[in-house]
This record gives structure tokens, sequence and C-alpha cells, in this order.
């Protein structure tokens, strides 16, 4: 699926929503006590929710039901208005924020969807499979998420043992003259029965990992021993994802392998375009005149994924004239004119961090 196309499906979503949406992020606690943390946001969340809009039922019916392990990766975004109620899960982890009165509050699941550098990646082993999420040179292990079996347990349902039938050499009670037994080869041999139970392991793996990833990721990266994950990647072949395969063997040093596979990413290309007052692209959004909004990812509102990640959640509340409510609309707009979203690191190009537009004309 092409970039154009997977920003096509983002606008979509989101063309039939008013002016008077209720959004809500909510990220999933860095450290779990028990659920404990997460039951303690949710009910800050609610409180929220109930103060800003009593009316957002689906919102509250929403987080009222949802549990720790509901959470498909890192985040989820909520939106609400009379006629039309949207949920989606990040793969990054939001600030906690509610906006209300406004049209649907879109710039961290709009950077989630279409970030470059957030990668979920797959480690094929017959040990233990494990799930790990990379964002911007850190690895997460996800692997949580990921309701997969060991190999061990996949064998064991299947029974395999030596490819022979036992049976007796004569219908009904009868033995054979000779009175022994008989055996019958089926012909097929352990090395089949292994491929067997081999297919049986990988489909169950790849399973898992459709109902763990969120349903806007397109790409799964698989990394491990090149014989393994060659025959997992034609078990995916017809999944819903883009394989892309990395070899690398053996059990230590994932997370680090990991880091390498996306070492030499290539930086954004081009120049930017120098930047404009808020007001001034807001009119050019809305006359159709935006060809491509270049937006900072310092105003995506999504943590980086690490170890260190604050547990300690406060929760953001973003009014009709706050910056990110500003750059929010000129965002929205830009969609709704069908301009092209393009991200970008300040600090990269050395820039100050801003909204930039290529203009039509």
């Amino acid at each position: 699926m092409s970039e154009q196309t997977s920003l096509d499906t983002f606008r979509q979503a989101f063309a039939g929503f008013s002016d008077k949406t209720t959004s809500v992020y909510v990220p999933r606690p860095s450290v779990e006590v028990g659920g404990e943390k997460w039951r303690i946001l949710r009910k800050n969340v609610i409180d929220a929710v109930e103060k800003h809009a009593p009316d957002a039922a689906f919102i509250k019916d929403r987080l009222e039901s949802f549990e720790l392990a509901d959470f498909r990766a890192n985040g989820i975004a909520l939106f609400e208005d009379k006629e039309n109620q949207r949920m989606a899960h990040l793969n990054a982890r939001p600030v906690a924020s509610i906006t209300t009165g406004e049209h649907p509050f879109i710039l961290p699941l709009l950077a989630d969807y279409q970030s470059r550098k957030t990668h979920w990646v797959l480690f094929v082993t017959k040990s233990e499979p494990k799930l790990y999420l990379y964002q911007g040179g850190n690895v997460k292990d996800m692997t949580d998420r990921l309701d997969a079996p060991k190999y061990r347990s996949v064998e064991a349902r299947r029974h395999v043992q030596d490819d022979v039938f036992f049976h007796s050499g004569s219908r009904g009670s009868a033995r054979s003259s000779d009175g022994r037994s008989i055996h019958h080869a089926l012909g097929t041999g352990q090395d089949e029965e292994r491929d067997k139970t081999d297919l049986a392991f990988y489909e169950e793996i790849a399973n898992a990992a459709d109902a763990a990833l969120p349903p806007q990721t397109k790409t799964l990266h698989l990394i491990g021993e090149e014989g393994t994950v060659g025959h997992f990647a034609k078990v995916m072949s017809s999944s819903r994802f883009e394989i892309v395969q990395h070899h690398a063997g053996g059990t230590n040093n994932v997370e680090q392998n990991i880091i390498d596979a996306f070492a030499e990413e290539p930086a954004v290309d081009g120049e930017l375009p120098e930047g404009k007052s808020l007001p001034d692209l807001q009119d050019a959004a809305k006359a159709g005149q935006l060809d491509t909004l270049y937006l900072p990812l310092e105003s995506a509102m999504l943590e980086e994924v690490h170890d260190q990640a604050d547990e300690h959640v406060k929760f953001r509340e973003f009014d009709h004239d706050s910056a990110e409510a500003e750059q929010n609309r000129t965002t929205m707009l830009a969609l709704e004119n069908g301009a092209d979203i393009s991200w970008y690191a300040a600090h990269d190009h050395d820039a100050v961090a801003e909204i930039r537009a290529d203009l039509r004309w």
C-alpha cells in the first residue's frame, strides 16, 4: 500500500466528523503493577470526560469496559460527535489528553500512522517467538501482546511420533496365522510429519501476530535465523502485512540486532519550505492552496518508547485557543482539501519546529 493510499484511508476515516468532536488519548501505563496503574489512569480519564463532555457516551462506555489486556500496543484514541464514533490503537505512547468542541484532534494518531521510524519486529524462533516495537533507536519487548504457543506445545497437540501405523493383520478380532501383529509404514516419513508440525506452529504464530498488532500496521519485520525466517515468511505471504526479512541468528542480543537492522535508515530528504504563521496557513488550507503540509515531530505529542518512560501520567486539556488546537485545525483543513502530510524532525534540519507548507499556487 502506497503512502498516499494510506493517507487517503486516514482522510476518509475522519471525513464525517464535525468541529464539535470530543477526542481523548490514553497511553498504556509504562509500569504495570497488577493493572493498578491502569485502573487509576482509567478513572482519571473517565472523570475528565464526564466533566468536559458529559454526553460522550461512546467514549465513557469504551473506557469503562477497557482492560489493560485490551491494549494492542501503547495507547488508544477515541473520537465522538453526535453522529460518529471511532476508536484507534497507537503503536507509540501518546500524551494523555482531551479536546472538546473541536475538529477531531488527529495530530498524535496521524503521526503514529505515518511514522517511518516505528517498526514492529517479530523474532522468529522455535524456542519462544518474541514481539518487539522499535522506535527511533529504542527497542521495547512487547511479547506480552503476543498470544503465541511454544513449539513443544504444538508438537504435543499433534502427537508427533514415529510415522508407523500399528494394526493387526486381519479384520475383526482375528489375528494373522502366526499370531503376530503387523506394522504398515504410512510412507510419509518423520521429516514430513515434522514439516506439518512446523507449518502448524508458524500458522499459529502468524495468527497471533495478526491479532496483536494494530489494524493500521502495514509492515511486519521478521528477524532470526535465515532458514526459520524464510519458512515463516512463506506462511505470512498471504497475510495483511508486507513482510521484511532480517537474518540474524541466535537468541542472544536480539534487541541489539534489531537496532543494527535499522541503523542505516535514511534520513528525510529534501529542503524544508519557509515557515508561515498559522492564520496564513489556515486560510491557505481552507482555500485548497496547500500541496504538502510539513509538521514537526515535536507537535506529535508521542512519547519515545523506552524503559525509563515516566509512569506518572498528567492528563492535558487543549482548549480552543491553544497552539495545539490551532495546529490541529490547520492539519484537518489541509487533509479535507487534499493536501499531503509530511512529518520532519526539526533537529535533523537544524530548523525551528513549526508548521510549513508547499503551495499549489
